[in-house]
């Protein structure tokens, strides 16, 4: 995530962990270094500062920070860089990080990453316990660290739905939601710099604004994105299932930049989990939802991501899970299994399932959810799509083929879906809307030519 543009001296090396929520915390803590001077640098062994921005969600993603904490630790007297941890494990756990990566210069919680530009200079334990809301400023002059044409923009943090399995509310606090001034002043100036596909992002996007609102106001900030000049792409990540009503669905119908695309994580189909889990809805709600977005939002490729192995799944209950993506269809879909995070309601609960048979039970589904996929996928093929081209793979143009790039569609969120694959005789650039046709269809990615040789920019 980090480039090579500067010396040891004031150069940083970061590394961002976890979601998409993170990265923009990196971005922000990027920019702030920046205006003091510090540069970016790919290498650690060529920093003055690293900086570990960790994840602290689950088990995994603990170990996986934990390791890359240890690492650095480890080379540090080599190096002689100043070792900073950042992020929501550094709030989970508080000092008791620092005694388990000896060497750790600075920890910076959640709530602190406003502070960057004193832990770099400054030994110190910059974790609030106490939740704020970011300033403007600390957003304003981010550092992107995504592909050309594209970028996260978070519209809230912290979470209140509390679910049981959680641990968001603890380590990011109640929901806060950014004014809507703010969010489109930043939207603006990401379309300056030459940003056509915005992803907004928050813990509970369709919660946007009940807190300062005093009513949810998604469609209220959509329509003021939706004006704004060069916002070619708006795309709606992680919304909750309980909270959509007719009106955000009528609103998100007249959005006219608003791509056909949703992120709901379902978690589960069982009203019995669902109740245990606190989710606020019920199995026939969650079907009655589906089927009215796709009636209402013709052509929506939905995303959802589900949970395998909660305490107490019995075998029926999986089955029922299975059947619900077989017959549901998501055109993607993600899956893990439920990890006992101490802190949580779910933690206590009896019927623990054996870490092996959660195992074998993602297995199972997500071998049932590559049915669905290849069958989707195949239903593409001769489809007409605009395409925003991420990158190439070739320098140079094969004798045969042309020049080979990659990008996506309306259809593939970055980074957690499938690409297009295309070819081209022309050198095109990265950022660039072009109109393509699908020519073929792998398990997640599509093969297409490209039909337009001149960028396709107004097709709205």
């Amino acid at each position: 995530m980090s480039f090579k543009i500067g010396r040891k001296s004031r150069a940083v090396h970061f590394i961002s962990l976890g979601c998409a929520k993170n990265r923009v915390d990196t971005e922000a803590m990027l920019g702030l270094l920046a205006r003091r001077g510090y540069r970016q640098v790919a290498n650690p062994a060529e920093a003055e500062v690293v900086v570990v921005n960790t994840c602290g969600f689950i088990k995994p993603a603990v170990r996986e920070s934990l390791a890359e904490l240890r690492k650095l630790a480890r080379d540090k007297p080599r190096y002689r860089y100043r070792l900073i941890a950042a992020g929501c494990l550094v709030q989970r756990l508080g000092r008791e990080l620092a005694g388990l990566v000896s060497g750790i210069d600075s920890l910076i919680g959640v709530h602190g990453c406003q502070w960057i530009t004193r832990a770099v200079s400054q030994n110190g334990f910059y974790v609030p316990s106490r939740a704020g809301l970011c300033s403007p400023s600390y957003f304003r002059n981010r550092q992107l660290t995504t592909g050309p044409g594209w970028a996260y923009l978070r519209i809230a943090d912290g979470c209140n739905n509390c679910c049981s399995y959680c641990l968001i509310p603890q380590i990011r606090g109640p929901y806060r939601s950014r004014r809507i001034e703010d969010v489109v002043a930043e939207a603006e100036s990401l379309a300056a710099r030459g940003v056509r596909e915005i992803n907004l992002i928050a813990q509970d996007t369709t919660s946007y604004g009940i807190d300062i609102y005093g009513r949810r106001s998604l469609g209220r900030l959509l329509k003021r994105l939706d004006r704004i000049p060069g916002i070619e792409w708006i795309r709606l990540l992680y919304t909750h299932p309980s909270h959509f009503d007719e009106v955000l669905i009528r609103e998100l119908a007249e959005i006219q930049h608003l791509v056909r695309y949703l992120d709901i994580p379902l978690q589960h189909i069982s009203d019995r989990i669902l109740k245990s889990m606190g989710r606020g809805t019920d199995g026939k709600s969650i079907e009655a939802l589906l089927d009215k977005l796709r009636r209402s939002l013709p052509g929506l490729v939905l995303r959802t991501t589900l949970m395998v192995g909660y305490p107490g799944e019995t075998e029926e209950e999986f089955a029922k899970l299975l059947a619900f993506v077989q017959r549901t269809g998501c055109e993607r879909l993600g899956a893990f299994v439920y990890s006992p995070e101490p802190g949580t309601r779910a933690a206590w609960l009896p019927g623990r399932i054996p870490r092996r048979l959660g195992l074998r039970r993602w297995h199972r589904l997500m071998q049932e959810q590559k049915k669905v996929s290849q069958r989707k996928q195949r239903d593409r093929i001769g489809e007409e799509a605009i395409v925003l081209l991420e990158g190439g793979i070739e320098a140079e143009p094969r004798s045969a083929g042309g020049y080979e790039y990659y990008g996506r569609s309306p259809g593939e969120a970055p980074e957690v879906d499938g690409r297009i694959y295309l070819k081209s005789k022309l050198e095109l650039y990265p950022g660039q809307f072009i109109k393509a046709t699908v020519v073929r269809a792998g398990e997640y990615d599509l093969y297409g030519r490209v039909l337009e040789e001149r960028p396709c920019r107004n097709y709205f």
